[in-house]
């Protein structure tokens, strides 16, 4: 009998291991009615994820795209990645020839909100004077204008124009700036987009719009928007700074001003918010501390993609440790990204006792020495596209790991299934 047990142990502890994480190289399988997918898009030039909602309806969370030559020669020795796969297309090209391959089957290609968080060049575009004009004559291309000039955009939501100055007039000589602003006129008047800037608090903005009676346990909740962060009741507000507080000689910083969104999805719950940062003071110039009043009101999460690109000034120790995430995927194209000090919040264990698995969509080799091997053996992966795929109900949900390099999405590695944090 005790020879049985131990031989049961032992199959369990190999189940259990291969269950954590697997290695293949597959086509990654089809999206599922009932199952939320959250894909995050490597393209080495920003951030770019991607949403098939339970019911098929579709998100898209910022579409970047930068001058990297610019970049490096302006911050060195920072360094970026080479273009993903590579640079036979544009970042926003890149986009949406991922998007086409992991649409519902069912459905033509097509984007049903697009979620800007705020306006720097790796989160909508970086327009040139190179920057090849639209078809219609109305707009140039890159990173969102890309991606919306192919896959049409039927809501289109930012932080507004209005806080915390005119910023029609404060980006007068911002190119991307204004040719987002053609493209979003363009759009509403020829193509039906519909426009608004994100409503703090709401969770009715973004809504399932196929089959929503089948998951009445699926929400997605506007947590903030500019300095104005829900209350946790209702759809009330509180303002966490004020405007001459952010504004420094007519100067702002756009990071903190992020929207930021939790998806709750049965058990399940996830959280996205740009640039947002979690420091301030004069060693953090332009930055306010917004993790904080925003964690009271989010609560625990499964999974979050990290604020600003895991950069030092974000994923603050209450955030990190109120949310305490399973699951953290790092956005990164950038060498100094994450911070040191990010990091190793990042491995230490939270208030729940638990690790923290990190993915990270790039991760440069000279960021893996500066971290030291004791904190970047904390992270699950390095490079890759990253989906985390919640089963329907929202019980438990894996990651995977999917190569970058190659234009025909396929995987890479499997981690999970994780159960969600109500099912333990």
């Amino acid at each position: 009998m005790k020879k049985l047990v131990l031989a049961l142990v032992s199959v369990f502890l190999i189940v259990g291991s291969y269950a954590q994480e697997k290695t293949v190289n597959e086509h990654l399988p089809t999206w599922q009615e009932g199952q939320l997918d959250i894909h995050f898009i490597n393209t080495g030039r920003g951030n770019s994820s991607f949403l098939i909602f339970p019911d098929g309806t579709t998100m898209l969370i910022d579409a970047g795209d930068m001058n990297a030559g610019e970049f490096e020669s302006t911050n060195a020795p920072l360094k970026v990645p080479t273009a993903l796969p590579d640079s036979s297309l544009r970042p926003g090209q890149w986009i949406v020839a991922y998007i086409k391959q992991v649409m519902p089957a069912n459905r033509q290609p097509v984007i049903d909100y697009a979620l800007i968080t705020h306006f720097h060049g790796d989160h909508y575009g970086n327009i040139e004077k190179n920057s090849p004009q639209a078809a219609n004559g109305a707009y140039q291309l890159s990173g969102l204008t890309d991606v919306g000039d192919v896959i049409p955009i039927k809501n289109m939501l930012d932080r507004g124009r209005t806080y915390p100055v005119d910023l029609v007039t404060y980006y007068r000589n911002n190119a991307t700036f204004n040719n987002y602003l053609a493209f979003v006129k363009y759009q509403s008047t020829h193509d039906g987009m519909k426009y608004a800037a994100q409503k703090p608090g709401s969770k009715s903005q973004i809504n399932l719009l196929i089959r929503p009676e089948l998951y009445p346990d699926f929400e997605v909740r506007n947590i903030k928007s500019n300095a104005e962060v829900w209350t946790g009741k209702g759809e009330g507000t509180n303002t966490c700074f004020t405007t001459g507080q952010l504004l420094e000689k007519g100067k702002f910083n756009e990071n903190p001003l992020s929207n930021a969104i939790k998806i709750s999805y049965g058990a399940f719950s996830y959280y996205a918010g740009g640039d947002n940062t979690g420091y301030e003071g004069i060693n953090y110039p332009g930055r306010r501390d917004v993790e904080t009043p925003m964690a009271k009101v989010i609560g625990r999460v499964d999974a979050l993609t990290l604020n600003h690109h895991g950069n030092r000034d974000a994923g603050n120790d209450a955030f990190l440790k109120t949310l305490a995430p399973k699951v953290a995927v790092e956005q990164s194209w950038c060498s100094d990204q994450p911070g040191q000090e990010a990091a190793f919040r990042l491995t230490e264990k939270t208030l729940s006792g638990d690790n923290i698995d990190v993915f990270d969509t790039y991760m440069q080799p000279e960021t893996k020495t500066y971290l030291g091997f004791w904190i970047a053996k904390g992270f699950k992966s390095f490079e890759g596209h990253v989906l985390i795929r919640v089963a329907k109900g929202g019980k438990n949900y894996s990651v995977f790991i999917l190569d970058d390099k190659s234009p025909v999405i396929k995987v890479k590695q499997v981690f999970g299934p994780y159960l969600t944090h109500q099912q333990k």
